[in-house]
């Protein structure tokens, strides 16, 4: 006896559509041959660099309407900044957290990163934009009164869609 069944569920969120041969992904298709969606990112930049990207890895990052990602920015001195490119990774420190802040608009300065987050002043030369899973982060006003947010753990960069700036 021969049985003819297709399984039309594909990672989280996803179904096959079989007129297509694309996987739909409530709000755009995504073409597995070339692993990346054929519309743009609804969320637009928000969402990082490349507007056609799928997860780093689809195993461990879901997001079924494309639009759980936000954009981060993280200032570091010299040599915070040289390991994190190095190894991709900004290292959890200060309560097993990374602290952060929205990366919108024009970064702040090295004495305007100082003054607001009350860190070192060569810990605000340098910043990272990142994208990370929304569910990650909370927005908090920590002690001081600064708004942040604060993730716990270590942050995987993505190469694809981290800016490293490092400033003189």
């Amino acid at each position: 006896t021969r049985c003819d069944f297709r399984q039309n569920l594909r990672y989280a969120g996803q179904y096959f559509d079989n007129e297509t041969g694309l996987h739909f992904n409530t709000y755009r298709y995504y073409a597995p041959e070339i692993g990346r969606f054929i519309t743009p990112d609804p969320i637009g930049l928000a969402g990082g660099l490349n507007l056609y990207t799928y997860a780093p890895n689809p195993l461990t990052w879901i997001d079924p309407l494309g639009l759980d990602v936000i954009r981060l920015r993280h200032y570091t001195s010299n040599q915070g900044f040289k390991g994190i490119q190095e190894g991709g990774i900004i290292k959890a420190s200060d309560q097993n957290a990374v602290f952060a802040t929205k990366a919108k608009g024009k970064p702040l300065s090295m004495a305007d990163a100082a003054d607001k987050f009350k860190i070192k002043q060569n810990h605000g030369r340098n910043y990272i934009d990142f994208d990370i899973d929304e569910k990650r982060v909370e927005f908090r006003k920590n002690d001081l009164g600064v708004e942040e947010y604060k993730i716990k753990g270590d942050v995987h960069l993505d190469k694809k869609t981290t800016k490293f700036v490092k400033r003189c």
